[in-house]
């Protein structure tokens, strides 16, 4: 059951990630709205200033953070398929 369980979440944190990364991405108010209400995203704009950061997250993070939700999302779908028998 844990298995099921953990491959669910990873298979779903992947999906989650790399489509908040991307949005992010596209629309710079997101990306201004999370850096204004996240703790981290709040001492980031306060030690860096809000167009510095904005340029590090779309140059660094934001892609870094779309690399692990599609590892994420593959071991995931690898992981259904090895339940599923398929793979």
């Amino acid at each position: 059951m844990e298995l099921y369980i953990i491959t669910a979440a990873t298979f779903l944190a992947g999906i989650y990630f790399i489509s908040r990364n991307i949005l992010m991405m596209r629309d710079e108010k997101r990306l201004i709205a999370y850096l204004e209400t996240s703790p981290k995203g709040k001492a980031w704009v306060a030690r860096y200033g809000m167009e510095n950061t904005i340029k590090k997250c779309k140059k660094v993070f934001l892609p870094l953070g779309c690399v692990i939700g599609c590892v994420l999302f593959a071991v995931g779908a690898r992981n259904i398929l090895i339940i599923l028998n398929i793979f």
